[in-house]
């Protein structure tokens, strides 16, 4: 029993630690359409191990899924024409009022004086 608990552990570590490398590499559409692809042991199992008969629909469901994998991935692959979509492209901030160094007037506040200030807006 408890080495089903470890082997249970052990699974969900690698699952949770594969996880981000996946959705690095290739997105989160890819990973939740490769998580529809499980099912496939499941099937496997019941045909290799317990000699059960499967609907014809499980296989065209199959498919259907693997054809879109395959042209998600053939579509994102060639999508690589130098337009960046990615998390790392360069993001832009902008600077708080609160973080600047100059009120409405244009002149410098010192940093007790920007204290003072945000003091009187807080009450």
């Amino acid at each position: 029993m408890i080495s089903l608990f470890a082997a249970f552990a052990i699974a969900l570590f690698m699952f949770y630690t594969i996880t981000p490398l996946v959705l690095k590499m290739s997105g989160s559409t890819l990973f939740n359409l490769s998580l529809l692809t499980s099912d496939m042991w499941a099937v496997a199992i019941r045909v290799l191990f317990y000699q059960e008969q499967i609907n014809w629909l499980y296989y065209l469901a199959f498919t259907v899924v693997a054809i879109g994998l395959i042209i998600y991935s053939l579509n994102e692959s060639s999508a690589g024409d130098g337009t960046t979509t990615s998390t790392e492209a360069t993001d832009q901030y902008q600077q708080l009022p609160s973080e600047d160094n100059s009120t409405g007037s244009g002149h410098s506040l010192g940093r007790q004086e920007r204290k003072q200030q945000e003091e009187t807006h807080i009450c």
